[in-house]
């Protein structure tokens, strides 16, 4: 109780109680854990709280001036943490996943890929710019139109993975099927460049008049793209 009461009332506390939340967030940097990352930004936002709380504190015992240090940095802090968690979030999803070893798995190749690469109905992968974005080559012939979509789970949970983005990022619209190779692209967003884990990638078909169907599925060693 007597910490709680200097913490509101020595204009100074407040301020230097953000070193908890930043210690606690490098620490779960390190170790790759989301949950620690996001307790220490609970944190992080109390303490918020409790720097405009001991503002109001310095303005009953006639210390306003001591609000605007507690307040500018506060904000300043806010401003940069938004930031940041906008543009660049830390995301493990893929750090701690474990990859069965009796599993066969295949990994994105580096190039476009041609008919010569492809079997018959058969489908694969390239990751030709940045890690988490692909490409999904398939020389399945559809007998009607519609379209061509990419589902993907990661392997070991069966949790669909950017479901409504793939949904639309995949999807091949086919007015006319021709003897040809389809390509498109998708981005898988869980996870982080370098915390490879396994999926499931299923190619799919929805003739426009007609139920979808699975054309095809492979196991893929994939990563998150980094925003």
């Amino acid at each position: 109780m007597k910490f709680i009461k200097k913490y509101f009332l020595i204009w100074w506390i407040p301020i230097i109680s953000y070193l908890v939340p930043y210690v606690i967030f490098q620490l779960g940097l390190l170790l790759k854990k989301d949950d620690i990352v996001d307790f220490s930004l609970i944190l992080f936002y109390i303490n918020i709280l409790g720097n405009i709380a001991s503002s109001i504190v310095q303005i009953v015992i006639k210390k306003w001036y001591l609000l605007f240090p507690q307040l500018i940095i506060s904000a300043f802090l806010f401003f940069f943490v938004s930031v940041y968690l906008a543009f660049s979030p830390p995301d493990f999803y893929g750090a701690n996943k474990t990859i069965p070893k009796n599993v066969k798995f295949e990994t994105p190749v580096e190039k476009e890929i041609t008919e010569k690469d492809l079997k018959l109905n058969d489908f694969r992968l390239a990751e030709i710019s940045q890690p988490g974005i692909y490409s999904f080559y398939t020389n399945h012939q559809p007998k009607v139109a519609g379209y061509f979509f990419i589902k993907a789970f990661e392997i070991t949970s069966n949790e669909r993975l950017s479901e409504e983005r793939i949904n639309e990022q995949s999807k091949i619209v086919v007015e006319k099927p021709s003897a040809k190779i389809y390509k498109g692209g998708f981005t898988i967003y869980e996870g982080s460049w370098g915390d490879k884990y396994g999926a499931r990638i299923e190619l799919c078909y929805k003739p426009n008049n007609d139920k979808e169907y699975k054309v095809n599925q492979k196991n893929y060693i994939v990563e998150g793209w980094m925003r």
